[in-house]
């Protein structure tokens, strides 16, 4: 099943949610709920938590290398990081096998997402996406005028790429993935994902963008990724980020990958509005290198993945298996209560309502952190 947002959509939803209309569901009516998004919009205060798990933070980094490198860049603050960026293009270029024209930066993969959806949103039209899925791009182009076509996950909660296929008509100007899909932690099949990708390409001419934020907490990143399709010349985006396993979320840095004519598509809609400082740049080369930081980041990560998701099932959930840095279940709860009551409990999270659930999304902070979670949990659901 598919539906279609647009920004009179967009609006109408936003006032709804504001007035508590009656055309949403009594629990939800006023709640919080944005139908647009599928998610319960929370203003749960985090100063104060024992576990901040609600924003798939990374809790060891960045990495001393990392940390030393912007210190150190911070005395040459006066001047602009011209030559940082071209760098840091160079690095990501000859890792990726493609040359530095290929390569586009921006403040976190959020920057590269809006964009990307200004780029494409611009006129009449519609870009795809699953649903849930993460929002940025979609809701940036439906505030300029784009529909948003929505193609629910399947019974798995994974990307429908039959659907997805299905669906492309002469309005559709772009298709986004992410991958792994964010908030359900599920991933595409490489060889399904890359023969999609060609298809939509080659014979529906239109662009494929595929958000790899959380590859790299998998064991095999290089086989999960689409990049061989920007090689090969296809009209391939992919998005990556230093906000996740790299922990520098707050330090705002992000990089794009596309064919060069779609890089100067997309990057005139902002470079210079949202740049990255050049202490961030620094920082990036040395945590681009520093595989040993990633190694225990990883590492610890499945560790704690792995305690989270038995302790779950011991307590009756269904967790989704997660190949992320989050993980997503169904609670009987309705989400105000359920977060409201986590809060008291000093845990932050985050709620979805999709596929006729509640859900919520945890993040993996260190084993601590989610000894601590499952203990608040344990009083929630007993209450």
């Amino acid at each position: 099943m598919s539906s279609k947002y647009s920004r009179r959509n967009w609006l109408k939803s936003s006032l709804m949610l504001g007035a508590g209309a009656a055309m949403a569901p009594a629990a939800l009516a006023g709640s919080g709920y944005n139908e647009f998004t599928g998610e319960f919009e929370s203003d749960v205060e985090l100063n104060g938590l024992k576990a901040r798990l609600n924003s798939n933070e990374n809790p060891y980094g960045p990495s001393a290398k990392a940390q030393e490198a912007f210190k150190n860049a911070a005395s040459q603050g006066n001047y602009y990081p011209f030559e940082y960026s071209r760098e840091v293009k160079a690095i990501i270029a000859k890792a990726e096998g493609v040359t530095a024209d290929h390569i586009f930066l921006g403040a976190g993969s959020s920057a590269i997402l809006t964009m990307t959806g200004l780029a494409y949103g611009v006129g009449d039209g519609a870009i795809m996406s699953a649903f849930p899925t993460f929002k940025t791009m979609l809701t940036t182009a439906v505030n300029i005028g784009c529909d948003w076509r929505q193609i629910q996950l399947d019974s798995a909660q994974k990307h429908n790429l039959p659907a997805m296929m299905e669906a492309i008509d002469e309005k559709t100007k772009l298709v986004y993935i992410c991958n792994p899909n964010n908030p359900t932690g599920t991933v595409v099949d490489t060889g399904e994902l890359k023969k999609f990708c060609s298809a939509v390409v080659n014979e529906k001419k239109i662009p494929v963008f595929v958000d790899e934020a959380y590859t790299d907490f998998m064991d095999n990143p290089d086989q999960i990724t689409v990049i061989d399709r920007i090689q090969n010349g296809e009209n391939v985006i992919i998005a990556r980020t230093f906000s996740k396993i790299h922990g520098m979320a707050g330090l705002r840095i992000g990089y794009g990958i596309a064919q060069p004519e779609t890089v100067k598509k997309i990057t005139a809609y902002g470079t210079r509005l949202v740049p990255v400082t050049g202490p961030s740049l620094r920082a990036a080369m040395a945590s681009f290198g520093d595989q040993p930081f990633m190694d225990m980041v990883k590492k610890k990560n499945a560790e704690a993945r792995e305690y989270t998701f038995n302790e779950l099932k011991k307590l009756g959930f269904k967790p989704v298996g997660s190949n992320t840095s989050f993980m997503i279940f169904p609670i009987s709860m309705e989400p105000k209560p359920y977060l409201e009551a986590m809060r008291e409990q000093g845990v932050g999270v985050r709620s979805w309502v999709f596929d006729d659930k509640n859900w919520c999304r945890v993040s993996i902070g260190t084993m601590e952190d989610m000894k601590i979670f499952i203990d608040a949990l344990k009083v929630v659901h007993k209450a």
